[in-house]
């Protein structure tokens, strides 16, 4: 079986062979929910995310409903013959016999094989139900845009880049008896690929595995208060700034979302749009010179954004998103009537929200916007040495689509254990991903610097 940390560590070869035996053991092994799509069978990361949010099910699916967490910590701990390989081993035993329960049920279908090897080596831990509990409320972001998996250290994927005209069209009956001499239907299917980059956060779990056994009713404001539990909080915050800011293009060497390292943001994607000439619109536009007088001036000019990038690219409102920082959205709330609603049992009353529909595309709030601070690290701007390609502010906007823009990895955020190497209760949370815009950019709008 392929070593994980000797792949991350950079001993053992990326092949393709070790990209598949990684991903099925992250995946499959668990029988995390599949999708089909033009790039072939993917596992869908942000399903298994979401089956994570109810806690009775995914409990009924693995006879335990912080089933990775408890992993990831025993697999920490784990030598042979003491106190902690016992929890291994009751941990990895509770998941077989559901697993071999569930198999049995008509209609389901045998999860993958999970043995304390499996354990040992790497687990999901993105898609546990106490981790979701902790990083959703500090990257909102992570729910809005598609994660998915494939088996591979890059990300590949197809673009529609051009359509010709419906052939042979309009035509007569006759006409329709035989068409084997008509011309096909033109349209060109491209593909393109990013690599995947390795995030990575060593974990240090002493002050979590002391107490994680006592009890199973072990919760996310338990854990929150730890060292692992801050490690996870801070990787939630860093992918969520990468997906919007991050460019590698600024080639600095610190781990932040601009390292040469790091993966393009939807700004740096716009961007792309903009220097590769693919429309005949801007799609980084400068909003800091708005005139803001009269009605609803932001508003009115995001829907005039919106409405551009649809009726010029082939974007579609059904699957566009807007997303701003909590200033912005608080100052466009602002602009439009409220409307607030009562019930005779309500003790308060609830005014304000975090999203709103402009032409039916959502406008979500999001922490991750506007911030010049992702994981612990600074973001240079323009103006900084050395100098970044964009200047963060809170009247930032983007709007993409979700249909196009999509966060591609290896496998869900998993972490693999330290013990084995005589560092106990160490472990390293790990991420192989690149964030992919299959418009390359054409779908994409980066609306900087409102007024606020």
């Amino acid at each position: 079986m392929t070593d994980t940390l000797s792949v991350l560590e950079g001993k053992t070869g990326k092949t393709n062979d070790t990209a598949r035996e990684i991903n099925e053991r992250l995946t499959t092994a668990y029988d995390l929910p599949q999708k089909f799509s033009r790039d072939g069978v993917l596992t869908d990361v942000s399903a298994a995310r979401r089956m994570a949010k109810d806690r009775e099910a995914f409990k009924e699916r693995f006879g335990d409903e912080a089933l990775f967490l408890r992993m990831a910590v025993a697999g920490a701990q784990g030598e042979d013959g003491d106190e902690s390989s016992a929890a291994v081993n009751d941990v990895v035993q509770r998941a077989i016999e559901t697993v071999e329960q569930r198999s049995a049920e008509p209609g389901t279908e045998r999860v993958g094989q999970i043995d304390a090897t499996v354990v040992q080596d790497s687990t999901p831990i993105e898609v546990d139900p106490v981790i979701i509990d902790i990083t959703d409320p500090e990257a909102p972001l992570l729910d809005l845009i598609d994660m998915e998996a494939q088996a591979g250290f890059t990300a590949q994927f197809n673009i529609i880049s051009e359509r010709g005209p419906v052939e042979p069209g309009a035509i007569s009956e006759a006409g329709a008896i035989d068409l084997s001499d008509a011309d096909n239907t033109d349209w060109v299917l491209d593909s393109d690929q990013e690599d995947m980059t390795i995030l990575t956060a060593r974990v240090n779990v002493s002050d979590f595995s002391a107490r994680a056994w006592e009890s199973l009713n072990w919760g996310g404001n338990d854990l929150e208060a730890t060292t692992m539990g801050q490690v996870m909080i801070a990787l939630s915050r860093w992918r969520a700034g990468e997906m919007v800011y991050g460019d590698p293009d600024v080639d600095l060497e610190d781990g932040s979302i601009q390292d040469a390292n790091a993966s393009p943001g939807l700004a740096k994607w716009a961007e792309n749009a903009d220097n590769e000439d693919l429309t005949d619109i801007d799609h980084v536009v400068d909003k800091s010179g708005l005139d803001v007088d009269g009605d609803r001036p932001r508003l009115t000019d995001l829907k005039s954004e919106i409405t551009e990038l649809v009726t010029t690219t082939g974007a579609t409102y059904g699957r566009l998103m807007a997303i701003c920082g909590p200033t912005f959205f608080d100052t466009i709330e602002s602009e439009v009537d409220e409307v607030v609603r009562l019930d005779s049992y309500d003790e308060g009353i609830d005014f304000g929200g975090r999203a709103l529909n402009v032409k039916g595309v959502p406008l979500r709030e999001t922490r991750a916007v506007g911030r010049d601070e992702h994981g612990g690290y600074s973001y240079n701007g323009t103006e900084d040495t050395p100098a970044g390609n964009f200047d963060i502010d809170e009247g930032d906007v983007f709007i993409f689509d979700t249909m196009a823009f999509k966060r591609r990895q290896l496998a869900p955020l998993s972490m693999v254990p330290l013990a084995r190497r005589g560092l106990s209760d160490e472990a390293v949370a790990f991420e192989y991903s690149a964030n992919i815009d299959k418009s390359l950019g054409a779908h994409t709008k980066y609306l900087q610097a409102y007024p606020v």
